[in-house]
């Protein structure tokens, strides 16, 4: 009964020299407290209320045996409140402002003004000097651990996603009835684009596809941001002579600004790209020949595909060439992160149990069965082929189980051929990413006036690219975009930054 009741409860550089050596200093006065605290230890099981964010329409089921392994293997007494990932945010902001916090949370956005606001103000636990204490916890990247961090200080446990995901999507079909060899480099990149939109490559005898597949991505233009990295431009923001500069304000994206003009130009790219809200609808519809962005969607892009062209086939690019050799985009390596408060764990000895739990979930078995579930369960390995069970109970036991996850570095690769090159393609990626040196620092403006001010530099760069705005009107754009605020994103930005390099 009692579980019974408990689970109705169901529903770059200087900055991370600086965090390294946090947790170096305080990692001995911490590693023996550490020891015998684990979640496994003899202690009774640890009760941890938490708050996640669900991805379905049905909770967790309340009797889930991946649920109850988790517990198990943790040696704790979970009790989960799932909010949709749609109000998700506003929930929490909600629940933060009353104080009434569960012992950990998610926060999927942790550079909100409310998650910066109550870290200053004390509410959470800094974590950053436990770290070394935990063989787990202690591996955490340098660099997503900046990313994340606020002000300097490490407020919690990032949920890791590779680095650097960014690559063509391209039809392989396409390039073989060409007879044509992927791409390496930009020029070549566009001799195939172009190549795409005039040489029939799907053969119908009609001119009616285009290279490069291209929407709006939220505010951004689909592929815009890696060209840019393409052409030699930054991620985001450049560092230059020791000062932050965002990238619209380079050479680089003028550059990459003429480039996209002249593929709109050349009809090598769909017209109606502004008007787009998802431009892997132009490669469904097999009308276009690369998509640029994340190529774990590679298996999904060539799904669809075949819906129309049984035959067709994607295959995966991640390097592409430029002035600067090799070059992608990294992201900040994390998709939110667990926060732990001080109104609700009130002792240091509960906050190393609490990490200690972290530390056990981050296990190669505990990460490979929240994200594939139980062996013979769950899942099936035959002839070492992956195969789901198709049962929706057993299916069900396991929804969002992947939301108690932190590290996945040892989750076993399984999956179809193109999703394990992309997993591969990933780890190269990281090898080369350009990183954005300002995702550490934070800028109260941008908080507060950044989506009205990026809306000034992306209508700009639509107009641009449509030809209906010139070098000048874009030069206009750019200096509107300083006068309302921008000037102040770049004071504040570089003010953050030159306070961690003292450090």
């Amino acid at each position: 009964m009692k579980k019974q009741h408990r689970k109705s409860l169901i529903s770059t550089g200087a900055l991370i020299a600086s965090l390294s050596l946090i947790i170096t200093a305080c990692a001995g006065n911490n590693s023996n407290e550490a020891q015998g605290t684990g979640a496994g230890g003899e202690q009774g099981a640890l009760p941890l209320t938490m708050m996640l964010p669900t991805y379905s329409a049905e909770q967790m089921n309340a009797n889930s045996s991946i649920l109850a392994l988790l517990e198990e293997k943790t040696n704790t007494d979970l009790t989960v409140s799932w909010v949709p990932s749609s109000s998700y945010t506003d929930k929490l902001s909600a629940t933060v402002a009353s104080g009434e916090l569960p012992k950990t949370f998610v926060a999927l956005e942790p550079k909100a003004s409310f998650i910066i606001n109550a870290a200053r103000s004390g509410m959470f636990w800094e974590l950053g000097p436990y770290l070394k204490s935990y063989p787990n916890l202690s591996k955490m990247s340098d660099v997503v651990l900046s990313n994340s961090s606020i002000d300097n200080k490490i407020y919690g446990l990032y949920r890791e996603r590779d680095i650097a995901r960014f690559g063509l999507m391209i039809r392989q079909d396409w390039l073989n009835n060409l007879g044509l060899e992927a791409p390496k480099n930009v020029d070549e990149l566009y001799e195939v684009l172009k190549a795409f939109a005039t040489e029939d490559p799907d053969q119908n005898g009609r001119q009616d596809t285009v290279g490069l597949a291209v929407g709006m991505q939220g505010n951004n233009i689909a592929g815009f941001k890696d060209i840019l990295v393409y052409l030699g431009g930054p991620n985001e923001w450049e560092l230059k002579d020791g000062q932050l500069i965002p990238a619209h304000m380079t050479s680089a994206y003028m550059d990459t600004l003429k480039f996209y003009k002249k593929l709109y130009d050349e009809k090598l790219i769909n017209q109606d790209f502004a008007l787009v809200q998802d431009g892997r609808s132009v490669m469904y519809k097999g009308k276009a020949g690369v998509w640029i962005d994340n190529m774990l969607d590679g298996k999904n892009i060539e799904e669809n595909i075949r819906k129309v062209t049984p035959d067709a086939k994607i295959d995966l690019i991640n390097r592409i060439s430029g002035p600067n050799g090799d070059a992608t985009r990294a992201g900040t390596g994390y998709l939110g992160m667990y926060m732990i408060p001080k109104t609700s764990v009130k002792t240091e000895d509960e906050l190393k149990r609490i990490l200690a739990y972290f530390d056990k979930v981050s296990e190669k078995d505990m990460q490979n069965l929240l994200k594939y579930g139980v062996e013979g369960k769950q899942y099936t390995v035959e002839n070492g082929e992956y195969k789901q069970n198709p049962d929706p109970k057993l299916r069900a036991e396991m929804t969002d189980s992947n939301q108690f996850m932190i590290l996945q570095d040892q989750v076993e690769n399984f999956g179809t051929e193109l999703e394990k090159l992309s997993t591969e393609l990933f780890k190269d990626n990281a090898t080369f990413a350009i990183q954005n040196p300002a995702s550490p620092y934070i800028s109260n403006t941008a908080i507060e006036l950044g989506n009205e001010l990026n809306k000034i530099i992306q209508d700009a760069t639509v107009k641009f690219i449509m030809g209906t705005a010139s070098e000048a009107d874009w030069n206009q754009a750019v200096e509107k975009w300083l006068q309302g605020g921008g000037s102040n994103i770049i004071e504040e930005i570089n003010a953050d930054y030159a306070k961690s390099a003292k450090k």
